[in-house]
C-alpha cells in the first residue's frame, strides 16, 4: 500500500489502487462509476482522487470522460465532509461501502482516532462488524497478531458469537478457545486479556460466565424484577369460582380447571402444553373470566404473526411486545409503564432475555402475568431461554396441560408431534393428515416437493398450491428456503410479469412475506400476502396481505419482501398453516434437532408431509444438543426467591 496525506490533520494512511477504484466507483463520487474509475486509476494510480479533486483540468485523453462528468465528480469530492483519506484507507483494506457508512456514522469526527488507536473496539460498537473486518484494518496498520488490542477484540467476538447463537454468556474456556482459533495467538496471552476487558467494563464475569454488559443486565435485572412481581400482593383479587362450562357449552376438564385456578391465584404463572392439549381453551376461559369481573387485559406475543394468531384463537386483541413498549428502530423502548391487570405473553418459548427484561421493567407491581407456550418448541432466536429457565427454576408456578383433544378430531399430527417429543419415530396411518415419503438425495427430495405442491397435494386434498407452505430447516443450500422458493416459482408461476432487483425476482401472483416491522405500512415482520399488481414500466408492485391490507412497493423497496412458497421453521414459529411440506435431509445435519422437527410438524393444522431420508428423521429425533443454552437466569431466580434480604441487595 502507498501512504496518502490528502487530508493533512492526521498521519498518512496506507492506500492501494483497488481501494481508490472502489471509492471512485461508489455513490459518494458523482458521475464516475466502475469503468471510468478503472481508467482514472490506470492513468494516475493512487493519486487519482487528488488529481480529480484539486486539478480536474489536468485530466484529458480518457475516452468518454467528458468535462461535465469530470466537473461533477470534482465538485462532489470538494463538497465531501467526510475524511477522504480515511475512506480511501478503509476501501483499501477491503471494507465495503455499507460498513464504511456504519463506522463513520457511529463515530463521526472521532472515526480516525478510533481507527488509529484501536480498530478492534468496533467489534462491540458497530452493528454486525465482525472481528475479521476489524482485523483487515488492524493488519493494514501493522498491529501484531498477539497485540492486546487484537486479543481483546477476539475475546469480544467470541462472547458475541455465543450470544448470536442464543447463549447469554460464554464460559472462559469457550471464549479463549474461540479467540485462539481466530487469532492463532497463545491462549495464555488471551487469558490475560480477560482481566483488561473486565477492568474497562467491556465484559462482566459472573457465575462462571463472561457476559457482554447488556446480557448480564438483562439476566440479573430480569430475575430480580420477576421475583418482585411474583412476591407482590395482587390488589384486585379474584376467586376461582369458574363455571363448569365455557361460553360455547364445552365442559372444562378437572386439569383445565386446576390450570385456570393456578393462573388466577398466583401473580406469575406459566401455562404450557403441546398441540391439542387445550391451552387455548384454558386461556380463553381465563380471559372471559377477567372480562366478566371487569379487569383490564393485555395480550402480547414476540412476533406479529403470533399476535395475529392469538387474536384469531381467543377473540381478544393481541399486539407485539415491540408495539406495546413503543419500540423504535435506533431509539429503543419508549413505553416504560403498562397499565393492566392481566398481562398474557403468548409463545413464551420464543421470548429472548433482553426483550423480557424490558417488558418486566414496564409492568406495574400488582399485575398478574401468564406466560403461555410449548416448552418443547424451538427456543428464541435471540439470546436466552426464558420460559425453559423459569420452569426449571421451580420457583414459578407451572400449569402443565398434557391431555390430548385433537385426537378426537382424527388428527395424527398432534400424536406424531408427541411421539417425536418422546424420542420416537412418527407413524403413518390410513388417514391423510400425516404422510411420510422417503426420497434419497437432495435432488430427489426437491423434485418430489415440487410435485407434491404443484400436483399431488392439490389433487389429494382438493386445495390449491397457494394453501400449501414448504417449511425447511435452513435458509441456504439446495433444500434451503431461498433455493426452494426459486424452484417453486419456476414451476408454479413461470410466465407471469415481474420486477427484478439484484437476485430478487418477484412476479404477479407470487406469495410473499414482509420481512421487517414497518410502522409506515402498519405491517409486522413475517406477514404474508400475494402480489396482486405489477407495473414493469413504473417499476412497482402491490401486495395484498391476508389481513386485507394492500401495500405498494417501489423497486428500491423490494428488499422488504421475500418469496413465500417456502420459509424456515424459525420464521414460521408462532403461526400455523393448513397444509405443510417439510424436507428432512442429512444435508441439513447442522440444523437437525428434535425441537426443530417438532416445531415444524406442529405448524400444520390439517395436513403434514415429511419428505426425505428416514436416517435424517431419526438423527433429528435423537439429537437434543441444541436445547441447552448458557444461562444463569434460572439460578438467579432461585437466588432472589430464596434471599431473605431485599432483591436489590443480592450480589452478582
Amino acid at each position: 500500500m502507498k501512504s496518502t496525506n490528502i487530508d493533512n490533520a492526521w498521519p498518512s494512511l496506507p492506500i492501494c489502487e483497488s481501494g481508490v477504484k472502489a471509492f471512485l466507483s461508489s455513490k459518494a463520487v458523482e458521475g464516475i462509476g466502475k469503468v471510468y474509475a478503472e481508467k482514472l486509476v490506470k492513468e494516475y494510480g493512487t493519486d487519482a482522487v487528488t488529481v480529480l479533486r484539486d486539478n480536474p483540468e489536468c485530466i484529458t485523453g480518457i475516452s468518454g470522460l467528458g468535462d461535465s462528468r469530470i466537473a461533477a465528480a470534482s465538485e462532489s469530492l470538494r463538497q465531501m465532509k467526510r475524511p477522504i483519506d480515511l475512506i480511501l484507507f478503509l476501501y483499501s483494506c477491503g471494507i465495503n461501502e455499507m460498513f464504511i457508512d456504519r463506522i463513520i456514522g457511529k463515530y463521526g469526527t472521532k472515526t480516525k482516532e478510533i481507527v488509529l488507536e484501536d480498530p478492534y473496539k468496533m467489534v462491540e460498537e458497530v452493528w454486525r462488524l465482525s472481528f475479521f473486518i476489524a482485523d483487515k484494518i488492524g493488519k493494514a496498520l501493522g498491529i501484531a497478531f498477539d497485540d492486546p488490542r487484537r486479543l481483546r477484540g477476539a475475546l469480544l467476538t467470541a462472547i458475541k458469537h455465543y450470544a448470536e447463537n442464543g447463549h447469554l454468556f460464554a464460559t472462559p474456556v469457550q471464549a479463549v478457545d474461540y479467540a485462539a482459533g481466530i487469532t492463532g495467538a497463545d491462549k495464555d496471552k488471551i487469558v490475560a486479556s480477560i482481566k483488561s476487558l473486565e477492568d474497562k467494563g467491556r465484559i462482566i464475569a459472573s457465575r462462571g460466565g463472561l457476559y457482554l454488559p447488556v446480557y448480564y443486565a438483562a439476566e440479573r435485572n430480569g430475575a430480580r424484577r420477576l421475583m418482585q412481581l411474583a412476591s407482590t400482593h395482587v390488589a384486585k383479587s379474584v376467586t376461582p369460582n369458574f363455571p363448569e362450562y365455557d361460553i360455547e357449552g364445552h365442559k372444562y376438564t378437572a386439569l383445565q380447571q386446576m390450570a385456570m385456578a393456578k393462573a388466577l391465584m398466583n401473580p406469575v404463572t406459566i401455562l404450557t402444553g403441546g398441540p391439542g392439549s387445550g391451552k387455548t381453551t384454558v386461556l380463553k376461559g381465563i380471559l372471559d373470566y377477567f372480562k366478566q369481573v371487569g379487569l383490564k387485559i393485555t395480550l402480547v406475543a414476540p412476533t406479529g404473526r403470533a399476535a395475529k394468531r392469538m387474536t384469531a384463537l381467543t377473540g381478544y386483541h393481541a399486539t407485539t411486545i415491540h408495539h406495546l413498549l413503543g419500540y423504535r428502530q435506533g431509539e429503543g423502548y419508549h413505553n416504560k409503564s403498562i397499565d393492566t391487570d392481566l398481562l398474557v405473553i403468548d409463545e413464551g418459548s420464543m421470548m429472548e432475555q433482553v426483550m423480557f427484561d424490558h417488558l418486566l421493567e414496564a409492568v406495574k407491581p400488582g399485575t398478574r402475568i401468564i406466560m403461555v407456550g410449548d416448552v418443547n418448541q424451538l427456543p428464541a432466536i435471540g439470546a436466552g431461554d426464558v420460559m425453559r429457565d423459569m420452569i426449571k427454576s421451580g420457583v414459578v408456578p407451572v400449569a402443565i396441560l398434557d391431555e390430548n383433544f385433537r385426537q378426537e378430531e382424527g388428527s395424527l399430527i398432534a400424536a406424531n408431534a408427541r411421539a417425536i417429543n418422546r424420542g420416537e419415530m412418527p407413524e403413518q396411518s390410513d388417514e391423510d393428515s400425516f404422510i411420510l415419503i422417503e426420497e434419497k438425495g437432495d435432488a430427489a427430495i426437491r423434485n418430489r416437493i415440487i410435485s407434491l405442491v404443484s400436483k399431488e397435494m392439490p389433487a389429494k386434498y382438493s386445495i390449491t398450491p397457494a394453501e400449501i407452505m414448504v417449511v425447511t430447516p435452513q435458509q441456504m443450500g439446495p433444500l434451503g428456503a431461498r433455493q426452494l422458493n426459486i424452484e417453486l416459482q419456476k414451476s408454479l408461476n413461470a410466465d407471469a410479469p415481474g420486477i427484478k432487483r439484484g437476485a430478487t425476482l418477484l412476479k404477479l401472483g407470487d406469495p410473499v412475506m414482509h420481512t421487517a416491522n414497518s410502522r409506515e405500512r402498519e405491517l409486522y415482520n413475517g406477514e404474508t400476502g400475494v402480489i396482486v399488481e405489477v407495473d414493469p414500466n413504473e417499476m412497482y408492485l402491490v401486495v395484498e396481505f391476508k389481513s386485507g391490507k394492500k401495500s405498494k412497493y417501489l423497486r428500491s423497496e423490494l428488499s422488504e419482501l421475500t418469496l413465500a412458497y417456502a420459509t424456515t421453521v424459525h420464521k414460521l414459529q408462532g403461526s400455523e398453516v393448513d397444509y405443510l411440506v417439510m424436507p428432512v435431509s442429512m444435508s441439513h445435519r447442522p440444523m437437525l434437532y428434535r425441537n426443530l422437527l417438532y416445531t415444524g410438524v406442529t405448524r400444520a393444522r390439517k395436513g403434514c408431509v415429511l419428505v426425505g431420508e428416514d436416517e435424517a428423521i431419526r438423527y433429528a429425533i435423537d439429537n437434543q444438543s441444541d436445547v441447552r443454552r448458557n444461562s444463569n437466569f434460572g439460578s438467579r431466580l432461585i437466588t432472589y426467591h430464596d434471599s431473605t434480604s431485599t432483591p436489590s441487595s443480592v450480589n452478582n
